[in-house]
């Protein structure tokens, strides 16, 4: 049970693999746990009440919490199943995945899910595999200038296209330029985080020796090699800036033999990773997340046997000394490859219980 779900959520992280994996786990929920003991997260309440609002993906819909109360966005779902929600900084709006069977979209909306506004349009007439997939958007601290892994280009003599990351402008063209240059049959470079003196930190997949394996790495120039913060042995994905930008948090895999993860954190000085800290061990830690004003980040893990993914908070966990972990929901089941999304504003009207 254990090595099957710690295959899931690695395997899952990969941008590549992010749609057939899903549809994996799907077909295989019945042998873990049925979908009717779970609670829609509205009928619910977290434990205690987390700073600002976050905005989190189960089953296909967007959810926002605020003191402590879950909202539902009720995003239209008759085209796909909505994923990875970044916030515009200094906002309460969001952008947004609409995943279909063929291809996704990017969207931008409210915090509330009104005034959605389509961004992309990546449904291309002709042969369905001309159309093109964007995950993991990000929105730099400008507002405007926007990161998503996104499979171009292509063409009729080749659709075997990893992701790279590109940038682009929520008023202009989403994808106007390629930053990183992935590496073939890896899945590509996914979870891009904006800097704040403009660099890009992000995973990046590789393959050596017929395993496969993430880095974490830094875009100073684009298309330039990247600087590398981990090696080939920790394994480690889905990084996480914290808001003063001197510490990451990220989830690494390396020497478990793909039977869990650690939730580690380090300090970083220009394009340098100091020591791992491990924050949490022996786990099946996914999709860490800063609180926006640094006191601690949250992270999804199950709970218990069923393989459901709960939200999990740690406080003080830039510090030496970082809060014990406190499981922030019960019974329910977010979505793994989908990191919480953190607004510090908290004025979003919600319906108290």
């Amino acid at each position: 049970m254990r090595r099957f779900l710690a295959l899931l959520v690695l395997l899952a992280l990969m941008g590549g693999f992010a749609f057939g994996v899903n549809r994996f786990l799907e077909s295989r929920r019945a042998n873990i746990s049925s979908n009717a003991s779970v609670s829609v997260p509205t009928e619910t309440r977290a434990s205690f009440v987390l700073p600002g609002t976050l905005f989190v993906a189960q089953h296909g819909d967007i959810y926002r919490l605020s003191g402590g109360y879950f909202a539902d966005l009720h995003l239209p779902t008759s085209g796909g199943m909505w994923m990875q929600p970044a916030v515009i900084p200094g906002t309460l709006n969001i952008v947004a995945v609409l995943r279909t069977a063929a291809f996704s979209d990017i969207y931008q909306m409210a915090g509330d899910g009104s005034g959605m506004q389509q961004l992309s349009h990546n449904k291309l007439p002709g042969d369905i595999q001309r159309n093109h997939w964007m995950f993991w958007p990000s929105v730099a601290s400008d507002g405007q200038t926007f990161y998503v892994s996104y499979d171009a280009p292509k063409s009729s003599a080749s659709y075997e296209i990893e992701f790279a990351v590109w940038q682009g402008s929520l008023t202009g063209k989403l994808a106007a330029k390629q930053i990183t240059s992935p590496f073939g049959y890896t899945g590509g470079d996914v979870g891009a985080v904006p800097m704040a003196n403009g660099n890009l930190l992000y995973a990046k997949y590789q393959i050596a020796n017929g395993q496969v394996f993430s880095r974490l790495a830094i875009q100073v120039h684009a298309l330039a090699d990247p600087n590398y913060l981990t090696d080939a042995s920790a394994d480690c994905g889905q990084p996480a800036l914290s808001p003063d930008g001197l510490t990451v948090a990220m989830v690494c895999a390396g020497g478990t033999g793909l039977q869990s993860t650690r939730l580690e954190v380090a300090s970083l000085t220009a394009t340098t990773l100091g020591p791992l800290r491990t924050l949490v061990d022996n786990c099946l830690c996914s999709a860490p997340s800063w609180a926006p004003d640094g006191s601690g980040l949250v992270y999804y893990a199950p709970a218990d046997a069923t393989g459901h993914f709960q939200l999990w908070w740690i406080g003080g966990a830039a510090g030496v000394t970082p809060d014990a972990t406190k499981q922030v929901t019960t019974n329910l089941d977010f979505d793994a490859t989908s990191p919480p999304a953190w607004s510090a504003l908290t004025n979003v009207p919600h319906q108290p219980r």
